[in-house]
């Protein structure tokens, strides 16, 4: 896919963003839990969770699931992408340390990223534990390559104490069939997951000779019960403090259309290191945010 210079105003194949979810959110629904941490479900606590949280810690778990975000609408189709050559980063394993600050409370833990490529398939998993909950949530995309990049084929999630939900790539019958009674979604070429997305760009990026600030990605993202267009823009190149030293790094960042109720991704790529994400940041309108830092890569 071409990225779109600053100057230019928005060509007819880029999509506006709905009122996103993060890495796009959607605003909260009426006794469902918000973003903060992942979907912890406050009716399926562990007995000693469930005596304790009241007041602020209440709030922190009701808020605890900004890293994996939610997408819970269906988006009309989005444009099809032009054929766009990537470059995937080798199999490696990324371990991240997380500071969130909630309503003005911290809470610490620990994500990993497993990313497993070869020519042909890829498989991508991600974990999220922290020491209020043990496993917080698992996301995991399992799919190929083709003239539009990651393919996806399945997408699976799984929140605390609930059951895992898949979206299926059909691409013989031509469209994304999500968990429950999800409208299916026509394919149209180019479309990803929650967790292949930032690969997506990842390797866009790795196969670019230059990159300009100010350029726009834009990509349909499926999560387990729908979708909708995220826009990533490439903002500019900052030293990122990680556990292997201090790194250089591109930033980009998905805004939501709707700042006021639906949180910001920001995400930061070291070309020194494959690529890969070093800091992962989603920031909240009130102020609160989860930050994800790089400590280790354990390549395969």
């Amino acid at each position: 896919m071409t990225p779109e210079p600053a100057s230019n105003k928005k060509s007819s194949k880029q999509v506006d963003t709905l009122h996103t979810p993060g890495i796009t959110l959607p605003a909260y629904r009426a006794g469902r839990i918000p973003r903060a941490l992942s979907h912890f479900d406050t009716d399926a606590r562990p007995r000693a969770a469930r005596l304790r949280l009241t007041g602020p810690l209440r709030s922190i778990a009701r808020r605890a699931m900004l890293v994996a975000g939610c997408l819970a609408l269906v988006a009309g189709p989005a444009a099809a992408l032009e054929p766009v050559t990537i470059n995937p980063p080798p199999s490696a394993q990324l371990d991240y340390t997380i500071r969130a600050d909630v309503i003005g409370l911290v809470l610490e833990g620990t994500s990993q990223i497993n990313w497993m490529s070869d020519a042909s398939k890829y498989t991508l998993q991600l974990e999220t534990r922290t020491a209020l909950t043990g496993v917080l949530l698992t996301d995991k995309s399992v799919g190929s390559f083709d003239r539009y990049g990651l393919a996806p084929n399945s997408y699976s999630m799984r929140r605390f104490r609930k059951d895992p939900a898949v979206a299926h790539f059909d691409r013989q019958a031509g469209q994304i069939n999500f968990a429950g009674d999800g409208t299916p979604y026509k394919l149209q070429g180019g479309e990803q997951d929650r967790a292949s997305v930032l690969w997506q760009l990842m390797s866009t990026a790795r196969a670019r000779p230059t990159l300009t600030a100010g350029s726009k990605w834009t990509y349909y993202v499926a999560g387990h019960r729908g979708g909708e267009p995220w826009t990533f823009q490439l903002k500019d190149k900052q030293k990122v403090p990680t556990g292997l030293g201090e790194l250089e790094a591109w930033h980009f960042a998905h805004v939501p259309a709707d700042k006021k109720t639906t949180t910001q991704v920001d995400i930061w790529l070291a070309p020194a290191q494959e690529w890969f994400p070093v800091k992962i940041r989603f920031s909240e309108p009130n102020g609160d945010f989860i930050e994800q830092s790089l400590n280790k890569i354990t390549r395969k």
